[in-house]
């Protein structure tokens, strides 16, 4: 055993995953300000090619270090619970939206514009969802 829950190694863990949440959601839902239509902030292509920089890579990373925190919790928390699958499916779908959605520049996609307003949607409701999922945490 590396760590339990309330050691250093485990809030070491625990508040990486929460900066990656962080940057990743708020980034998601930040960028739909940004690129409104009478917004001059900054130059819609180094927006995107900014929150693809951001959004794919941090969900995915909370997400690793939201397993890491599983195996560490010394059994407390364990993958077979309810919503640790429904978080792992929100999760799985999140970062796929995202990386659709934004093509972070070091992975090639097709073009996938058209699909814009599904592909925020499903991200957003995803997030939201996970968010629900993590607070009350159904069948722990």
């Amino acid at each position: 055993m590396y760590a339990a829950i309330n050691s250093d190694g485990y809030n070491v863990v625990l508040l990486f995953h929460l900066l990656t949440v962080i940057v990743g959601t708020g980034s998601a839902f930040l960028v739909q300000f940004i690129n409104a239509k009478d917004s001059d902030i900054l130059e819609r292509a180094s927006v995107q090619r900014i929150v693809g920089l951001l959004i794919a890579p941090s969900l995915f990373l909370g997400g690793v270090f939201g397993g890491a925190l599983v195996g560490l919790s010394d059994d407390v928390y364990d993958f077979s619970q309810l919503w640790l699958t429904i978080a792992g499916v929100l999760w799985i779908t999140a970062c796929g939206s995202a990386t659709l959605l934004f093509r972070p520049p070091f992975l090639t996609f097709p073009d996938q514009s058209r699909f814009q307003r599904p592909l925020t949607a499903v991200l957003h409701l995803s997030l939201v969802i996970m968010l629900i999922v993590m607070v009350w945490k159904p069948g722990l």
